[in-house]
């Protein structure tokens, strides 16, 4: 107790030392403890599964190595198909569904969701906690609704047997509600409906697995290694591995097709592991450093406790204990600034703030502990093994700074040069992405989901409905086309995905004047879809629809296909696909054939998807103008329309579906959003480069405070004797700038190698410019510089006789 109470006398007597200490440390470690906080909820990304270590995911790999997520299903009884699920090691497997923009009607009005189809297995290996109700489909009808979506359907009424329209056309009764795992899930939705509500669903389905543990899913694997030909992948050798849930979140192996699956960027993590570490070392430098002033200042206190025989562990037992409560007011003061700062952090930085008591309470006794255990090391390592005789005799010494304080404030600025440049190069470096000329056109171009997708095929309706719904669909669609083609609102309109989204399917491809087999992204593109985005022809033609077919073996390459595949003259070039491209019941004998491809036409590179990746070589066949009506509209707005032409769209989706929610997007936006990670990260290094200035400059006050005073009385003498406050500045600001100085001569090249790293895996770069470490020494050395010339005026303003008198 004796202990605790001089430590906060000791404290209270140096209190503007002790307050610059507190708040360098609560900055540092609020932004540590966010970071940490974050890096945690993508690290235990799926560990709400109980028994995650056996949990496994199945992929669909190719010859060529692309691999899908997948599932065991066999839809054409395939004899070739192998089941790798028939394993004795498989303790229990379930199928799920993604409807990533589905439908559901209550009352009359339409809301989007995300669904997954599945059975009740799936909350068994993935259980997510139930809030009311029950978490299983006993019935074909029965639906479980996140509590997100209870309360967005229907406010604080209890949802349980409510009843909606799903988007087949039945009606389901909620029975459960679940709520957000404790920990974050790879999956994202809304709804989940019964796989035995439909007989036949339009799209694939996925795996989950859980094995028996013990099991080696990399000798599973190694048993089902042969490749199969199946007749869903059109003969294309293919076979079933097991993937482990635990690493799915940030592989890059596994390619996914839906949006409603989350996935992870590994390379952030290290990107905010190394910012947390920068941080922390400045808040821990900046710590010790004001630390040992009041320790220097203290060395006479220090000196007398040993003559009258204070041992190491005294010694110990106060530094270890005012440290201890630095810490601790510095901890409660970043948990503060957490819960202030969490919308911004949520909203602004895109950094999620989960709550996660157990881990955030785990964290705070480690640096309760930890903290001050490693900041009192060299305080105690100083003074402990000093002569009570030396430690009396410095309390006064000169006014030069110890090495070790010109060098933890040294290594600060070092850090904070790295992280200013650093992130005034990704601020450059997003901004070179967002203006660069994608080489289609990108301006006015809304997207929406006007015809909604089917998600079931209706195999068990009567031929007199399904003739009825194929009237009323072929209604739908000439009546959208008159009312697209004659509103004076769009320039052009077509179905489709936009360019930036066609870098999903893949074909090895030869010259046929060659052996040697290319991978190519292919895609079947109608004329209209060229002319919206207005793709620059370079050699040959596009795509006439009177002279053209869907069955002609006939494509348009762009320039790096060319390049790719050697080709010289288009005219004479043919291009041989190593499977077929298309099929047709009514062509049977045809189909056992695989002609190559003339090439009609060179179109110039657009870039697809993002890009520090190269532009792929790609690979056009025709397709039928307007033919691909299921995927969304893509409309070309007459400029200065946006908001007639939204409210043109829902209307004309309100007439089609009925009312409810309309969701668009503008396809620049989407571009931008694509860009979300890399323009978070240019943020958050910002934000934490403009705290990192804040601590160092808080050390850099409170040594130079400490230095000036001690200079007091030269001040005074010099002032005496006619010096100027023009020879007295240079001279108390020589050592600090030499600081400063060596500091940006170690930075700049470090930050230039740090750069370089990043961009080795970029197809498209910023040029890493000059003004970048320019405006970083600048901003650095002003607010820095300012900092001490200010406490420098003040000291050179003080009457020197009230100093000399005071000495």
């Amino acid at each position: 107790m004796k202990t605790i109470r001089l430590a906060w006398k000791a404290l209270a007597r140096f209190r503007t030392y002790t307050f610059i200490n507190i708040l360098g440390l609560a900055l540092s470690l609020a932004c540590v403890l966010i970071i940490l906080r974050y890096i945690h909820q993508e690290v235990t990304v799926n560990h709400f599964c109980k028994d995650l270590e056996n949990t496994y995911l199945l992929y669909i790999e190719y010859e060529d190595g692309r691999r899908t997520i997948s599932s065991n299903e066999d839809r054409n009884n395939d004899p070739n198909f192998i089941d790798p699920l028939n394993d004795p090691s498989v303790l229990k497997s379930t199928r799920w569904i993604n409807f990533p923009e589905d439908r559901i009607t209550v009352g009359k009005q339409i809301y989007n969701v995300k669904t997954v189809v599945t059975d009740s297995v799936f909350l068994q290996i993935l259980p997510y906690p139930s809030v009311s109700g029950i978490s299983s489909l006993k019935s074909p009808n029965d639906a479980i609704i996140t509590r997100r979506l209870a309360e967005r359907l229907f406010g604080k009424e209890n949802p349980i047997g409510k009843t909606m329209t799903y988007s087949t056309g039945d009606i389901v009764t909620v029975t459960g509600v679940i709520g957000e795992p404790t920990t974050k899930s790879f999956l994202d939705f809304d709804l989940i409906i019964s796989e035995r509500l439909q007989h036949s669903w339009s799209r694939l389905s996925n795996s989950l697995v859980q094995l028996i543990p013990g099991t080696d899913f990399k000798k599973l694997n190694v048993k089902n290694e042969k490749f199969m030909k199946l007749r869903c992948h059109m003969d294309a050798p293919t076979r079933l591995q097991f993937f482990p849930l635990k690493d799915f979140y940030f592989d890059k192996t596994v390619r996914v097709y839906n949006n409603n699956i989350r996935k992870g960027n590994y390379n952030n993590i290290l990107v905010f592991a190394v910012v947390t570490i920068a941080l922390l070392i400045i808040g821990l430098f900046n710590f010790i450093n004001i630390y040992t002033v009041m320790m220097l200042k203290r060395a006479r206190e220090f000196g007398v406790k040993k003559v009258y025989g204070a041992g190491a562990k005294d010694v110990f037992a106060q530094i270890f204990t005012e440290n201890f409560i630095l810490t601790g007011m510095a901890l409660c003061i970043s948990w503060c600034i957490i819960e202030i700062t969490d919308g911004m952090m949520e909203h602004v930085l895109r950094i999620p703030q989960t709550s996660n008591t157990e881990f955030s309470a785990t964290l705070s006794v480690g640096i309760l502990i930890l903290l001050p255990l490693l900041t009192s090391i060299y305080p105690f390592i100083r003074y402990n093994y000093v002569s009570p005789s030396v430690s009396i005799r410095s309390v006064n010494a000169g006014g030069h700074s110890i090495v070790s304080r010109v060098l933890f404030l040294f290594v600060q600025y070092i850090i904070t040069f790295v992280l200013i440049i650093v992130s005034l190069f990704f601020t450059k470096q997003v901004r070179f992405m967002l203006s660069a000329d994608l080489n289609y056109t990108t301006k006015d171009i809304i997207q929406c989901q006007l015809y909604a997708e089917r998600s079931s095929y209706d195999i068990n309706i009567s031929d007199e409905e399904w003739e009825r719904r194929k009237q009323r669909e072929k209604s739908n669609l000439a009546y959208i086309k008159e009312e697209m083609d004659h509103s004076p609102l769009f320039i052009r309109w077509e179905y489709g995905e936009n360019p930036n989204q066609l870098d999903d399917n893949y074909i090895n491809v030869r010259n046929a004047q060659r052996d040697e087999f290319k991978q190519v992204i292919y895609s079947s593109l109608s004329n209209k879809y060229i002319e919206l985005f207005g793709f620059q022809l370079k050699e040959g033609r596009l795509w006439n629809d009177s002279v053209d077919q869907w069955t002609d073996y006939k494509m348009i390459i762009n320039e790096s296909a060319k390049s790719l595949l050697e080709i010289d003259n288009i005219e004479t070039a043919l291009i041989q696909p190593e499977r077929r491209l298309w099929w047709s019941l009514s062509k049977s004998e045809e189909m056992k054939k695989n002609p190559p491809y003339q090439v009609i036409g060179v179109i110039k590179d657009f870039k697809i998807g993002h890009l520090s990746k190269t532009t792929p070589p790609l690979f056009i066949v025709y397709e039928d103008p307007r033919g691909s009506y299921r995927d969304r509209l893509m409309a070309q707005i007459v400029p200065g329309k946006k908001q007639e032409a939204i409210a043109f769209l829902k209307k004309l989706r309100d007439e089609i579906l009925g009312e409810g929610e309309f969701e668009y997007s503008f396809l620049e936006d989407e571009i931008a959003t694509m860009y979300q990670e890399d323009k978070r990260t240019a943020e958050i290094y910002s934000l934490f480069s403009i705290i990192a200035i804040l601590i160092s400059c808080l050390g850099l006050f409170g040594l130079s405070m400490f230095d000036i005073r001690q200079r007091y009385r030269e001040i005074a003498l010099r002032k005496v004797n006619g010096a100027t406050l023009k020879e007295i500045y240079p001279l108390l600001l020589k050592k600090y700038s030499i600081i400063l100085g060596m500091a940006f001569i170690i930075s700049a090249p470090l930050s230039w190698y740090i750069i370089s790293k990043y961009l080795e895996g970029f197809a498209n770069k910023a040029p890493i410019s000059w003004w970048l470490f320019a405006i970083a020494a600048i901003v650095t050395a002003f607010i820095s510089l300012a900092t001490l010339i200010w406490q420098i005026r003040k000291a050179a303003n003080i009457n020197p006789a009230k100093v000399l008198k005071g000495e």
